[in-house]
């Protein structure tokens, strides 16, 4: 159990419970997934028809799908670190920020990537789109190191589910920063890789049950 502080301000400095700091990350990634429609644009040219739109489209269809995965799994990997959390303090509010600000700033890429899919211009997009996506993992990481070693969790979660975590978010950085550098081979394939390291999380952060039910 982590004891209260008098001090008002640093870096152990406790901020309450866990509450209040997931209300605003959902009410963020909810924006940000949100502004990943409005890059989606099916405008049919005069005389064109509407499935020819729909087909000029494709990029953009398929970078909001695989951006909106990749969202996704954050805020639902987010929900289930978050209720082991007991305790905020002002370093993890800061470490939340930096993963709120990598996913806010992922609708960017995503646009770049869209309309860029070929040629220097792709490559760029898709380092910058598989860059956002290394600072989530960073993020995570982060967060859930803070969590683990300074106290922040709710008692009685087993070594084995830690273990666990702490090397499927390790392996979750270092595979996208593996993403990220494809895109200098190609940039479908960063893309590609992204997708599947997130589905690797479509489950949370382990298949292990955290904390030991009695009897």
């Amino acid at each position: 159990m982590t004891q209260p502080t008098s001090r008002w301000w640093g870096g152990s400095a406790l901020r309450g419970d866990s509450a209040r700091l997931e209300a605003f990350s959902d009410g963020v990634l909810a924006i940000a997934v949100t502004l990943l429609i409005l890059d989606v644009r099916v405008e049919p040219a005069e005389g064109e028809s509407l499935a020819h739109a729909l087909h000029s489209s494709l990029p953009q269809i398929g970078a909001y799908a695989a951006s909106f995965l990749q969202i996704g799994i954050i805020w639902a990997n987010h929900h289930a670190l978050f209720r082991l959390v007991e305790q905020v303090d002002q370093i993890l509010l800061l470490e939340n920020l930096l993963l709120l600000a990598s996913v806010s700033f992922l609708p960017l890429p995503t646009g770049l990537v869209a309309e860029h899919t070929t040629g220097a211009d792709g490559r760029t997009a898709a380092l910058l789109y598989g860059a956002t996506l290394t600072v989530s993992a960073v993020a995570f990481n982060l967060i859930w190191r803070r969590v683990t070693r300074h106290g922040l969790m709710v008692s009685g979660v087993s070594p084995e589910f830690v273990r666990d975590v702490d090397v499927r978010y390790l392996a979750g950085l270092v595979g996208y920063t593996v993403a990220t550098v494809l895109a200098l081979v190609a940039p479908a394939l960063t893309i590609i890789v992204a997708s599947l390291l997130a589905l690797m999380f479509v489950l949370g952060p382990s298949p292990r049950q955290a904390i030991a039910q009695p009897g």
